[in-house]
């Protein structure tokens, strides 16, 4: 009887074996956005993906691990929806739109999710630490927009731009924690337009890169 190539055989074990991990944190999303991460156990994701749930521990070692890893797949898949606007935005108005798009995208199905783990991490100091790591890339993203928008500005000169990067950072988890508390709650909506209405008045106050002509050469 004829027997499987070797190499055949480990590349078959190997594509099953991300097949399962692509299962499972797909499942740790559905479950942890219909349940939070109190009602998130191993039993539950193991049943969302339909595998045994030693297979959590075999490929992730334990359930935090595995949410951490679908932390990870959620927020790559919405920085590479959004990274390409964020990149090209070159005033205050421009990034109040990108983040009042972030809060609004509520058929975005990995929202839940993202949301349950970061407000039920945030008083873990150490997995709200590697949260924050996860997270790191929308700092950088938000800081090229603001020094692109107070480029030539006096003001670009002397605020602490990092600081200001983490309060709107802060401010936006804020608001998306407040408002998975209260879906129908509207506040959050009603406060990205005055936002936007601050931020275009304050546009040529500033002079920033969205108020400058064409011509200009900075």
């Amino acid at each position: 009887m004829a027997t499987e190539p070797a190499g055949r055989s480990r590349k078959a074990r190997n594509q099953s074996g991300e097949e399962t991990r692509d299962r499972l944190l797909d499942a740790a999303l559905a479950v942890v956005g219909e349940s939070g991460l109190v009602g998130t156990t191993a039993r539950s994701i193991a049943r969302a993906a339909e595998v045994n749930q030693a297979l959590i521990f075999y490929h992730f070692g334990s359930i935090d691990d595995l949410l951490l890893a679908a932390l990870q797949r959620a927020n790559d898949r919405r920085i590479e929806r959004f990274s390409q606007v964020l990149e090209a935005v070159d005033s205050l108005d421009g990034l109040v739109a990108v983040a009042a798009e972030l809060h609004g995208n509520r058929d975005d199905p990995d929202w839940p999710a993202l949301s349950a783990i970061v407000a039920g991490w945030s008083t873990s100091s150490d997995l709200g630490s590697r949260v924050l790591e996860i997270l790191a890339p929308w700092d950088d993203l938000i800081e090229g927009a603001l020094r692109r928008a107070f480029a030539g500005s006096p003001l670009g000169q002397v605020l602490p731009i990092p600081l200001v990067v983490r309060s709107i950072a802060a401010l936006f988890l804020g608001i998306e924690l407040y408002a998975r508390l209260d879906p129908k709650d509207t506040s959050a909506d009603e406060l990205f337009q005055s936002l936007a209405l601050m931020a275009r008045l304050a546009a040529p106050l500033l002079g920033t890169a969205s108020d400058r002509p064409a011509s200009d050469p900075a």
